[in-house]
C-alpha cells in the first residue's frame, strides 16, 4: 500500500496526470453535456458559454449552438431550451461502443447486431441508411447515416430529436 501511495504522490509533485478519458458519445451525452441540460447549465457544465451557430436562421424553439470546450466537429442542438440532440459531422469522435464515421455499414452491424434498425436515407437513397440504435428504455438513440457502405455521420438524443433529418426540422 505504501508504495502505492508513493507512486501517487511522486506523479502528483512532478505533475505528470493520467491521461483523461477521450470523449465518447452515449445515447445522452458527450462528456458533462447531458441531454435535457437548458442552455445555462449545460454551458456551465462545459465550462464555457454557447455559441449560436446561425442566430438568423434559428427555427422556432430549435437553434444549434457549440462550445470551444467540445471538438469543433460536434453540434448541440437545443430544441424547447434543453440540449435534445449531439451531431457529430467528422471522423476522429466514436461512441461508447466505439463506432465512428468512416467505419463501413458492415462493422456497425457487427457492433450492434439486431437492435440496430435499417431504414431508407431520405437523400441518398437507394444505396444510403439510417441505421437506428435505441437506448433499452426507447427514450434515447443514436442514429447512424451512410451512403450505403460507410457511416457518412452520426446523432445522439432524444427519440423525438433523432427523428429530425434536416436539423431542427
Amino acid at each position: 500500500m505504501w508504495k502505492a501511495l508513493a507512486v501517487v504522490a511522486l506523479l502528483v509533485v512532478s505533475g505528470i496526470a493520467p491521461a483523461a478519458e477521450p470523449l465518447r458519445v452515449g445515447f445522452s451525452s458527450l462528456g458533462k453535456a447531458r441531454i435535457g441540460l437548458d442552455e445555462q447549465a449545460l454551458a456551465k457544465a462545459l465550462g464555457t458559454r454557447l455559441v449560436h451557430a446561425q442566430p438568423a436562421a434559428e427555427e422556432a424553439g430549435c437553434f444549434y449552438a457549440s462550445a470551444a470546450t467540445l471538438p469543433h466537429d460536434v453540434g448541440l442542438m437545443i430544441l424547447d431550451g434543453q440540449l435534445a440532440r449531439i451531431d457529430v459531422f467528422e471522423p476522429g469522435l466514436r461512441t461508447v461502443s466505439g463506432a465512428e464515421i468512416g467505419m463501413t455499414e458492415q462493422a456497425l452491424k457487427q457492433l450492434y447486431g439486431a437492435r440496430l434498425v435499417q431504414s431508407p436515407h431520405a437523400y441518398a437513397e437507394p444505396e444510403g441508411h439510417y441505421l437506428t440504435l435505441m437506448s433499452p428504455d426507447g427514450r434515447h438513440g443514436i442514429r447512424f447515416e451512410t451512403d450505403g457502405n460507410v457511416v457518412t455521420g452520426y446523432y445522439a438524443g432524444t427519440a423525438r430529436a433523432i427523428q429530425y433529418i434536416e436539423g431542427c426540422q
